[in-house]
Order: structure tokens, then C-alpha cells, then sequence
């Protein structure tokens, strides 16, 4: 049960930010098993001209590409055994350069890969961008640790790409569709980008970003990755949680089975200094997520300002959209409130009688 005087606190703080210049604006969902509710309020867009948030405007989500499109595209192929948790980079990719990195290294962030790599800024189209992620070195020894990073996922979405079908087009046909997310999308089209909400000011590709993904290498890649170029709302987004609190099944499609579900929510990375699921983020002792999560909770974050917490043992859900970075990623003062709001949301759907 959601609870409505909590909700209105919620709205209450998240527009305390707005006005404080902490974000434009922001859509927020709260998912519980029998209902949901959603809300908006501030600015889509502040300059050059101000454009009022909507309740179907579409966010530029980042890396929650990485969670929404990436790992539910591995796990169908699992599924359907064309991949394998412990099969090799290099067996469906023969040209990348290291030969003993794993699918569930890349799913888990402990592949040994450095955290971030700019390619956009030597590299000239997605050909050369390809080829310089396979020959990347490596800067640990895989499996001993955690190091969050993008390169993971682009190489996932490559072998998705080399198995069956560029992740644009499966997560399409095989998550987006069956859960009816019918903003959801890599290059929005016109009439979506008309709906997009604004990121950031870079005068050199010509100002506001707006209906194009923020995320360089993306960009670079031609809008299509494993590790950003989604975009999404609200709803959306709410539909895909309440699939995963449902053990897989939305409206009687079952779209994940609930082995792959409780493969995403498990630790894979006991003993390291993060514990990991299949791609999202599980409950530390401290982090984003906030302090009253359940210890079966998934988290993800992108670097827009979205955020997706699914808490499977309260059965409930919270989508929060901001375009924290608009009109600059200088602007990094939620970063250290996403966890207040997050403490909000959980106490905002009731666990039981009172």
C-alpha cells in the first residue's frame, strides 16, 4: 500500500530542490504489487528557453542502460542458451584481446578493465572505437575486485550484437515491447525528441543536448551501446520494475524467468569491496541507495540524474528522473541527497498492518 500523506512529503522535498537550484525538475515513481503512483513537477529545460516538466517526457537515462537494456538482452540469451555466465569474451568476440575474460566478469564489474576510457576523443567512428575497446589493457587481475566501468557493457552490447541482433533492436523486441514501454528507445525520433527532456550545454556539438544521448562514447558509437543511450519516462521505467518484483512475469507475459531474477539479485562478488549482482548494484553499508533497504534490494544509477531502486523483500519499487546536469554537470549537489530521497520513497509504501 502506498502511503499518500508520505508521498506528499516526497513531492514536498524533491520540489525544496527544485527551488534551491539542486535540479530542474524531476518524475519520480513509487511501484508497489497492487498499485502505482507517479508524479512531476519543475523544468524540462531552463535554458535557452524554459520548458515545464511532463508526465511523459522522456529522460536521456544513461547508464541505466546498462541495467534496463544490457542485462535483461544477456539474460534472454542465457535463456535460450547462447550464452553462458562463464563463457569468454573471446569466444564470441575472437579478435578481443584478452582470452580468459568472462561474460560474468563483464556483468559484475570485475573484469579487470580501467573504469573509464574517452575513445571518443581518438577514435573516429564507431569502427575505430570497436577495435580500440577489444585491444584496451587491463589494470588489475580480473576477479580480485570491483572497478565500475562502462567499457563492461559496451563489450556486452558488441557480443548481443554478435549472437543475435544489435541491442537496440532485441532489448526491443524482447523486453521493451512485451512490457509495453512504448517511449522507451535508442535515437528517439522526432516526435519523441520533441517530448525529450534537455542534458547538458557543450558548445561543441552545438549547444543544449536534447533527443540525442549525452554519453561521448555513445555518441561516437552512433547513439547505440551497451552502457548508455536509452532513453526512457517514468512509466516506463515503472513497468520494468514492477516485471522484476513480479519474479519475471508483467500482465501475464512472463519476460524473465524467475531463475534469471533471482541470478540478477544475487552477490557475485562476496569478499570484494562492492557486492554486485548481474549489473546492478546490491546493498552496501554505505552508497547511494540509502540506509532502509531491504538486504534484497537492486540499485542503479546514471549519470543524468536517474536513478532505479527495486526492493524485492518490501515488494516495492522507486523510479526517480532528474536532469541533474542540465544546463551543466558542474551541478553535482543531488548526488549527496539521492540517498535522502531514496529513505523517503522506502518509507512510503506500508510492509504491513500498523
Amino acid at each position: 500500500m502506498i502511503l499518500g500523506e508520505r508521498v506528499k512529503f516526497l513531492e514536498k522535498r524533491l520540489q525544496e530542490y527544485i527551488k534551491e537550484g539542486v535540479i530542474p525538475g524531476a518524475a519520480f515513481g513509487l511501484i508497489a504489487p497492487s498499485e502505482a503512483r507517479f508524479g512531476f513537477m519543475g523544468n524540462a529545460q531552463v535554458v535557452p528557453e524554459v520548458e515545464e516538466m511532463r508526465g511523459d517526457s522522456i529522460f536521456d537515462v544513461a547508464s541505466l542502460t546498462k541495467v534496463i537494456a544490457t542485462v535483461p538482452s544477456v539474460l534472454v540469451l542465457e535463456e535460450d542458451g547462447e550464452i553462458g555466465l562463464n563463457d569468454t569474451v573471446k569466444s564470441f568476440l575472437p579478435d578481443y584481446v584478452h582470452e580468459n575474460t568472462t561474460i560474468l566478469q563483464l556483468l559484475t564489474h570485475t573484469s579487470g578493465l580501467p573504469g573509464i576510457v574517452k575513445f571518443y576523443r581518438t577514435c573516429s567512428g564507431r569502427g575505430e572505437i570497436v577495435a580500440a575497446l577489444k585491444n584496451t589493457e587491463l589494470e588489475y587481475e580480473p576477479g580480485t575486485k570491483v572497478v565500475y566501468s562502462d567499457l563492461n557493457f559496451m563489450l556486452l552490447g558488441l557480443i548481443v550484437e554478435k549472437v543475435s541482433e544489435s541491442i537496440d533492436v532485441f532489448s526491443e523486441e524482447h523486453v521493451f515491447r512485451p512490457l509495453e514501454m512504448r517511449d522507451t528507445c535508442f535515437n528517439p525520433t522526432a516526435e519523441k525528441k520533441g517530448r525529450c527532456v534537455s542534458t547538458e550545454i557543450q558548445d561543441s556539438r552545438g549547444g543544449v543536448i536534447r533527443g540525442v544521448v549525452h554519453d561521448g562514447n555513445a555518441y561516437a558509437m552512433g547513439g547505440v551501446s551497451g552502457h548508455a543511450g536509452l532513453f526512457t519516462t517514468v512509466d516506463d521505467l515503472g513497468r520494468f520494475a514492477s516485471m522484476v518484483l513480479n519474479d519475471g512475469c508483467f500482465r501475464g507475459r512472463r519476460v524473465l524467468s524467475v531463475n534469471s531474477i533471482n541470478m540478477m539479485s544475487k552477490c557475485w562478488t562476496e569478499g570484494m569491496n562492492q557486492r554486485r549482482g548481474l549489473g546492478w548494484m546490491l546493498k552496501n553499508e554505505r552508497g547511494a541507495m540509502g540506509d532502509l533497504t531491504s538486504d534484497n534490494c537492486l540499485f542503479h544509477t546514471g549519470f543524468t540524474g536517474g536513478s532505479v531502486l527495486i526492493d524485492r523483500e518490501y515488494g516495492m519499487g522507486f523510479i526517480l528522473l532528474t536532469n541533474r546536469i542540465h544546463p551543466s554537470r558542474d551541478n553535482t549537489r543531488f548526488l549527496d541527497r539521492r540517498s535522502h530521497i531514496n529513505n523517503i520513497a522506502e518509507t512510503s509504501v506500508s510492509h504491513g498492518k500498523c
